[in-house]
């Protein structure tokens, strides 16, 4: 996976967990309630115990996958998923064999149906989706079987299960379609959020997200990086003889320099004016000293211009560092000695 499908990733991640956090807990408290008011219902007025069990079996299930979270044994999305497991493959195949096709049974399977494609994505929603599916298929079947020999009106049974099988169909579809639609503009409008206009790098705002990435790495298994800060050295010099459009054809010239010769696991970040930030792993002092030396080859060649353009630099590495922004702080440092060293000339 390359560094910009890494970084879209994180970025949904952290900014989409808790909207779908309140769903998952809106269907799962909504559940319980239903539920509950289920077992009051049918202790008081039907008196069918299979009813009181499979409804109660919801409430306690509910409660279940409210203490594994508060116990933080599992994420909330592991634990509204055994709640839905439940839901699917318990409470809806006792729904299936007490009301059959013609009773509630195919209106409770829509209404999950739906909740599990408002609750999951990846590969969960995938694998709960399709396997729900086949057991629907499967209640379905079974039940058609057993009402038909039964039936007085053989016809309304029949318009019956077509209907429902035409709205399972037709949800379904409908459902993924959107999803994957709005997945795909959601992911061109986030792509063109965290990109800097005018180099089309990353820009400043994604810089934590990157750091939250890296750290993690590094925390889970000492999976070193390396913060590279570059400056384009006597750039106010240069726009100030040569004016900002000039300027700005340097930066765009000297970022995709940049890009041409990172690897594609590495991070490009436009830090502001004239500086870059580039993010790399499994880096080392002399590995860093090429890549800058191969930037400079680069923009000899592509800037087209009467003009020589250097850059100066400076990095270092998180194993170098107790914190993260220290490690900002050392390149930034040792970039500023060496804008010195080169001012000083």
């Amino acid at each position: 996976m390359d560094s910009e499908q890494v970084l879209l990733s994180m970025f949904k991640q952290q900014h989409y967990d808790s909207t779908r956090f309140k769903m998952q807990k809106m269907v799962v408290l909504f559940s319980a309630i239903a539920c509950s008011c289920g077992v009051a219902v049918m202790s008081v007025f039907y008196i069918d115990l299979l009813y009181v069990y499979i409804f109660a079996g919801a409430v306690v299930w509910a409660g279940i996958t409210m203490l594994l979270y508060w116990l933080k044994a599992f994420s909330f999305n592991i634990a509204s998923l055994v709640f839905m497991i439940y839901i699917c493959f318990v409470l809806t195949p006792v729904f299936w064999y007490l009301t059959g096709i013609t009773g509630a049974a195919p209106y409770v399977s829509l209404i999950i149906l739906v909740a599990i494609l408002s609750m999951f994505t990846g590969n969960i929603l995938k694998r709960l989706f399709f396997v729900y599916l086949v057991s629907l298929l499967a209640l379905t079947v079974y039940s058609a079987i057993v009402q038909i020999p039964t039936t007085a009106n053989l016809p309304s049974l029949m318009y019956t299960l077509i209907a429902f099988l035409i709205a399972v169909i037709l949800i379904s579809s409908y459902m993924l379609s959107k999803q994957r639609k709005f997945e795909q503009m959601n992911d061109q409008f986030l792509r063109s959020s965290f990109k800097d206009e005018l180099t089309r790098l990353l820009n400043r705002k994604v810089l934590d997200i990157i750091i939250e990435y890296e750290e993690s790495k590094y925390k889970e298994n000492k999976s070193d990086y390396i913060l590279v800060m570059l400056d384009v050295d006597k750039f106010k010099q240069m726009n100030d003889e040569h004016g900002h459009v000039f300027g700005d054809i340097i930066l765009r010239n000297i970022a995709k320099c940049i890009n041409d010769k990172v690897r594609s696991s590495d991070f490009v970040v436009r830090y502001g004016g004239d500086e870059f930030l580039v993010v790399q792993t499994d880096a080392s002092e002399q590995s860093v000293r090429l890549f800058v030396e191969r930037i400079e080859e680069a923009m000899k060649s592509s800037c087209y211009m009467d003009v020589v353009v250097t850059v100066s630099y400076g990095f270092a590495a998180r194993s170098e560092c107790k914190t993260p922004e220290d490690v900002l702080a050392l390149a930034d440092k040792r970039l500023y000695e060496k804008k010195e060293a080169c001012n000083n000339k």
